[in-house]
């Protein structure tokens, strides 16, 4: 009896010590079972947002577009988009990419951070639009336009942008197709920039036709990767850039896709000049209230100890 006695007791005894554990088990399920939903959650989210923008490519025609098609021949009910959203300002589509969206322009760079094209907003996970900076021309006629768009974890929006990781890379998708209300355009990269969110890089206008040529040598001298044979600055006398961010938390840095016009349908609209770049004011992640004389031929270099305060580690965030 006393073996038993003795035995039972062992055996509750070890049945209370593991007590403690048994709760730390379950609740780690618990946890593990919330993380898992809300995983499940944010990815349904991200398809939700995406079939809403390929319902629409499919509905205005826009898809499987070929490097070297005629941008004469694409058509857009621009109609039909701005009766959806009167925003909207432009389509852009990147061959080899998942690029094919609708660009609107609102009266800041907040508002579709976090909307949709419907004006839906994200539940868990912020899908947005692509849109214009809101200082740009809505006839795209600034000499310098800026489009965003989020770097989304499941690969959409601006996402293929922030991956073009190598040189074969940023040769298979330099071909962009803008479409707009006022014409199409056909552009081809020049430069590919990876810089912090701080860097005064976002400048939609000009001076002077120098200021352009210094400032788009600037984007080219530091550009990732080879742009190859391009037209010398000076003769690039309209710019298009794409940006996203680089879905880092601690160097929130910044991709951008620079673009000169190939081919273009557009009229030749002229823009305004005279904002300068020490305007201040927040677009899109970037900030533009540098002096203009930190600016040089190597602008974007200059800042040492911020750049390499912003290294980027690997450790990656929902968007950009």
């Amino acid at each position: 009896m006393a073996t038993n006695n003795n035995g039972q007791h062992a055996i509750k005894k070890g049945r209370k010590s593991g007590g403690p554990w048994r709760v730390v088990f379950i609740l780690s399920l618990i946890v593990l079972t919330v993380c898992l939903c809300a995983l499940a959650l944010i990815g349904l989210s991200y398809c939700q947002g995406q079939q809403k923008y390929d319902s629409l490519a499919k509905t205005t025609g826009i898809s499987d577009i070929s490097e070297d098609a005629d941008i004469r021949e694409l058509k857009v009910d621009w109609d039909a988009l701005k009766a959806s959203n009167p925003d909207i300002v432009g389509w852009v589509y990147i061959p080899n990419t998942v690029i094919n969206y609708p660009i609107v322009q609102a009266s800041d760079n907040d508002y579709y951070l976090g909307h949709d094209f419907d004006g839906d907003e994200g539940w868990l996970a912020e899908f947005g639009t692509i849109f214009l900076d809101y200082r740009n021309a809505s006839d795209w006629s600034d000499a310098s336009n800026f489009v965003y768009g989020h770097h989304l974890n499941d690969g959409s929006m601006f996402a293929s942008i922030g991956e073009m990781d190598s040189q074969k890379r940023f040769e298979e998708c330099r071909t962009v197709f803008l479409l707009t209300p006022q014409g199409n355009y056909k552009l081809r990269a020049y430069s590919l920039i990876h810089c912090p969110g701080t860097e005064a890089i976002v400048e939609t206008e000009f001076e002077s036709p120098e200021a352009m040529a210094s400032y788009v040598q600037d984007m080219i001298n530091h550009s990732e990767f080879d742009p190859g044979n391009i037209p010398a600055a000076k003769e690039i006398k309209k710019s298009f850039a794409f940006a996203t961010c680089d879905n880092t938390y601690q160097s929130i840095g910044r991709y951008v896709l620079f673009c000169y016009v190939v081919d273009k349908n557009a009229e030749d609209l002229s823009g305004n000049v005279g904002i300068s770049a020490n305007e201040s004011g927040e677009a899109g992640g970037f900030v533009n209230d540098l002096e203009q004389e930190t600016r040089g031929a190597g602008g974007l270099a200059e800042n040492t100890e911020q750049d390499d305060a912003n290294e980027p580690d690997e450790t990656t965030q929902e968007e950009g």
